[in-house]
């Protein structure tokens, strides 16, 4: 715990509900003793639209709705109890307004936690190149020289998992008639993840595959008839993964930009810390966190997760021991958001010991 100097109070960009990465990031300061000040952008602009009307109007009003965003992270310019901004991705944050911050002289800095830094509209890109550092969970953004060469610094951390809502939890029979199933996998569409599981679905006739997630109305029936027809968040998330015999840990493909996809993701800690079976794309990556085999399934093509699935389906009692061994690893690894904030807190207390000139050169 820090000493009462040492003490941050963090304007805190990102979204808060319950189960979402940037909460836990959030969790993560305070637990350290910190302070956050946090503004959500999901109160200015509503991500959970769908219908076609509702669609049109975020569409026709998002740059108003944006603006006001951007005007209310400004009130916060002359606070000066703040000791440095935290941006959580960055959706719907103006260039201006960071760069207004910056030349302040107070800090900014930017959590990054996907693939691609083009996929989530441009300002984002041309936000970069104004923090003092960004913090990426992707390991090939540190050999990308077109990425370095726009920022100030760059520093990979990990994801983790939220103690508080990744947990083992355990329901009543009608809950868990409800959630029991064969396979589940939670996450967005895309053409890889469908084509994966498509695969499973025809190599293992009568499996009981279940799908939540936003876009998969866009796959074909085989698959899109095991969609849930919506996302799964926060508690309802670890009950999926607690009773889900095998739990799919499916990674995103390259993005705009990029020339690699995923080898780890939210989903690679997430699952375990809930004490949930998890069957991954085998990548290296993975290895420095968990023992394929021992305390996670891994799989390396659509026709080997076919196979791999039906021998855990058909065998529990090593199924539950690897799941345990991954839970463990867990808890005793310390893979919540706490390393990350770490990571954070350090690199500004780095930047506060510089000289004054290094920072100003730094600064651009």
């Amino acid at each position: 715990m820090p000493s009462a100097s040492d003490k941050r109070l963090i304007l805190f960009l990102g979204a808060d509900w319950w189960g979402s990465d940037a909460r836990a990031l959030a969790v993560g300061f305070r637990q350290l003793g910190h302070a956050v000040i946090e503004i959500n952008y999901e109160d200015f602009i509503p991500s959970q639209w769908s219908s076609l009307p509702l669609r049109i109007l975020r569409r026709a009003f998002g740059l108003l709705l944006a603006r006001e965003y951007n005007r209310t992270i400004l009130r916060h310019l002359n606070n000066r109890a703040i000791d440095f901004l935290l941006v959580f991705k960055g959706k719907f944050l103006q260039p201006g307004t960071v760069k207004r911050f910056s030349e302040s002289g107070l800090p900014a800095y930017c959590f990054y936690p996907d693939v691609s830094f083009l996929d989530h509209g441009r300002d984002i890109w041309d936000c970069l190149p104004l923090y003092d550092c960004v913090f990426t969970t992707k390991s090939f953004h540190q050999a990308d020289a077109a990425l370095r060469g726009r920022l100030k610094d760059l520093r990979l951390v990990s994801h983790g998992f939220d103690p508080d809502v990744h947990r083992a939890i355990h329901l009543s029979g009608k809950a868990q008639a409800a959630y029991e199933c064969d396979v589940s996998f939670v996450g967005c569409w895309s053409l890889k993840k469908e084509q994966t599981l498509r695969a499973l679905l025809e190599r293992c006739a009568g499996i009981d595959l279940r799908v939540w997630g936003p876009g998969w109305a866009r796959a074909g029936a085989l698959v899109r008839e095991r969609w849930q027809s919506r996302g799964a968040y926060g508690d309802e998330l670890a009950a999926i993964y607690c009773l889900s015999r095998i739990n799919l840990a499916l990674l995103s493909e390259a993005g705009g930009g990029t020339a690699v996809g995923d080898q780890v993701t939210a989903r690679t800690w997430q699952i375990p810390a809930a004490g949930g079976f998890m069957l991954h794309e085998h990548t290296a990556e993975l290895e420095r966190y968990f023992a394929p085999g021992s305390e996670t399934g891994v799989f390396n093509s659509p026709g080997d997760l076919a196979e791999k699935a039906r021998w855990f389906l058909d065998h529990d009692e090593e199924r539950l021991r690897v799941a345990a061994a991954g839970h463990r690893r867990c808890l005793d690894g310390g893979y919540s958001y706490l390393p990350a904030a770490r990571e954070i807190l350090t690199v500004h207390e780095e930047r506060l010991k510089a000289p004054v000139r290094e920072r100003c050169r730094t600064c651009g």
